[in-house]
């Protein structure tokens, strides 16, 4: 019964494991204030106890460390405190306490003895150990530092006197001749050639030339103007230039046209981006064009269909596009917007595998006739023979006409 008592006291002196510092202790008790031990928690009480009696001062900071391995060296510390100390006769035990305690110490001083004995020989284990790896360093140091250059040149010398060795060799004595194989059989006679006429001279014609397939040889210097090949690079960006046709009560009036005679064309100059292959043959092409006449600018999106014959592509095309362009109304200063369907054919020529010269014709027609752009009549047709320029836009917004427009550029394949 005594030895569990005194196995439970001890457990109960070595709480605060981690608190255990390394320090030589005090002669008396020194006031110490733990932080990381809150009220309330379970051992507080244990804790303060301990601390109080001197035998744990806990680490320099003021922590505990409660949920910390305890080391040999800190119980240790622990032990030499409660006997050099008198720390438990100063926490108020009684000579009769201090004796049980001292007589249970005693009586498991054999097991401690033991543990003591086990820990001595893990400690000269280690020691061997390092001792024999420290060994093991040096050797590798050693050889290590080792002249490298006489070895090497050893060595080599070894290598040269090998190879002489075997160049020196001498070639063993030539085998005897064999014995010469059978003749192979004579080959069949040609057929004889025709006999010439007595007094005359034969004439031998040479055989003709093999005549190559078509299209199989290429002379050379020739160059080759197939631009078949062209065809590879679908995505291109181009630049135009061209003119709209509109109506004679719509000409255009600007810098360009100003000074000259009225003609029915608006002139144009354009971008466009796209592609001739977007699903087999069938491709997709965004294109603009600014009119400086009535500050009109005309941009549509067509799907079209691509032909190839050698260098020359021709197209067709079809799509939905808009007008901006100065409204026809008395407000100065503003624009409207017109929509359009629009219908396009044209033909590319490779020039060379990435330059293509393009003409083309649009023909669009017309939902609304909101503003000049448009380049349709400028006159209502109700017979009224009125103006657009009254006011009224109910008229523009409801006739509706066919425009047409050219344009010629260059288009860049890449």
């Amino acid at each position: 019964m005594r030895k569990p008592l005194i196995l439970i006291t001890t457990l109960a002196l070595s709480l605060g494991v981690a608190g255990a510092q390394t320090a030589a202790p005090a002669t008396s008790p020194v006031p110490v204030t733990i932080t990381d031990v809150p009220a309330g928690h379970w051992a507080k009480d244990a804790v303060d106890r301990i601390v109080q009696c001197g035998l744990i001062q806990g680490f320099p900071d003021g922590t505990f460390r409660g949920n910390e391995n305890l080391t040999r060296y800190q119980a240790a510390l622990i032990f030499y405190r409660l006997l050099q100390t008198g720390a438990l006769s100063n926490c108020g035990m009684d000579q009769e306490g201090m004796a049980a305690v001292a007589n249970g110490m005693q009586e498991v001083s054999t097991e401690m003895a033991a543990i003591a004995g086990r820990v001595t020989d893990l400690e000269k284990l280690n020691a061997d150990q390092q001792a024999r790896i420290d060994a093991l360093e040096a050797k590798i140091n050693e050889m290590g530092n080792m002249s490298a250059g006489a070895d090497t040149a050893a060595l080599t010398a070894r290598i040269d006197a090998l190879e002489a060795a075997v160049q020196n060799i001498p070639a063993g004595p030539a085998g005897a001749t064999g014995p010469a194989g059978p003749a192979g059989p004579a080959g069949p006679a040609g057929p004889a050639g025709t006999a010439g006429a007595a007094g005359t001279t034969t004439t031998v014609t040479p055989a003709p030339t093999p005549t190559p397939a078509p299209g199989t040889t290429v002379v050379i210097g020739e160059p080759s103007t197939d631009m078949s090949m062209a065809s590879a690079k679908t995505l291109y960006a181009g630049i135009s230039g061209g003119a709209n046709f509109v109506d004679g009560s719509s000409n255009c009036i600007n810098k360009l046209q100003k000074t000259n005679s009225q003609i029915n064309l608006c002139v144009t100059a354009g971008a466009m981006i796209g592609s001739t292959s977007v699903i087999g043959p069938v491709g997709a092409r965004v294109a603009a064009q600014y009119q400086p006449g009535y500050n009109a600018i005309h941009a549509d999106v067509n799907a079209t269909y691509n032909l190839s014959a050698g260098n020359l592509h021709p197209y067709v095309g079809a799509g939905l596009g808009l007008t901006s362009s100065k409204s026809r109304t008395t407000v100065s200063n503003t624009n409207a917007t017109d929509t359009y369907i629009n219908a396009l054919v044209g033909v590319d020529f490779r020039v060379t595998d990435s330059i293509a010269a393009f003409v083309e014709g649009n023909g669009r027609y017309y939902l609304t006739n909101k503003g000049f752009g448009t380049g349709l009549s400028n006159v209502r047709n109700d017979g009224s023979g009125t103006d657009f320029n009254n006011g009224s836009t109910d008229a523009a917004k409801t006739t509706k006409g066919f425009g047409g427009a050219v344009k010629a550029g260059l288009k860049f394949y890449f």
